[in-house]
């Protein structure tokens, strides 16, 4: 599923990734895109290798960023299996199978901080040089009030059809509790109070409306 990695099994070069993620960070870096990081989760999530994630200085930053890899490895082939995000620009998410693209509107990236979520991920040393590296232009931006949703699954950050059969296939076999099949206690009667006699004369039973009242209605 991916290429072979160098002689440390933790460390990773730009030789060890796959050619069209080079290519996704190539475009990104070009369109000015800052603080990119690649992770090989292959061991964590399951479903993907890679992930890449960039940052962006605006809505239509990110949008400029993300339309332009997309655009990009299209052109060699490489279609995006999915997206995400498009609508608001804040978080747009690639998925291309074996590798995943993020790109944030810095502050979003900030918020989510999936690195953290992935700390024990090795990381891929790209050599990047502080102009592509350095945030401190971007960390002033403020969090958008309405922060978008969580792209595809909390804990992996996939797509939720990718976890549905794996979550069956864990209740496949497994045991039960047996005061599952139990029947719940019996509880006590409860007595209510007596309903109360909303015509206690008796004097409005099948009342009946006078002969023209309606008139008014034809």
């Amino acid at each position: 599923m991916q290429n072979a990695p160098s002689e440390t099994a933790t460390s990773y070069t730009r030789g060890d990734l796959p050619e069209n993620l080079v290519r996704a960070l190539d475009v990104a870096i070009d369109k000015s895109a800052k603080a990119p990081v690649i992770l090989n989760v292959t061991d964590i999530t399951g479903y993907t290798d890679w992930v890449l994630i960039l940052s962006g200085r605006s809505e239509r930053h990110v949008a400029a960023v993300a339309d332009s890899i997309n655009a990009e490895l299209r052109k060699h082939g490489c279609k995006a299996e999915g997206a995400d995000g498009f609508g608001d620009h804040t978080w747009d998410l690639l998925d291309y199978d074996h590798f995943m693209v993020h790109v944030f509107y810095h502050p979003v990236r900030m918020h989510y901080d999936l690195e953290s979520m992935w700390s024990d991920a090795a990381r891929a040393e790209l050599d990047l040089p502080p102009e592509v590296t350095d945030v401190s232009d971007l960390d002033a931006l403020d969090t958008p009030h309405d922060l978008p949703a969580y792209r595809g699954d909390l804990v992996f950050g996939g797509f939720e059809d990718e976890f549905e059969d794996d979550d069956d296939d864990d209740l496949e076999g497994a045991e039960l509790p047996d005061d599952l099949d139990e029947a719940p206690p019996a509880q006590d009667p409860v007595d209510l109070p007596p309903e109360e006699d909303d015509d206690p004369d008796g004097d409005n039973d099948d009342e009946e409306l006078p002969p023209d009242a309606g008139d008014e209605l034809d």
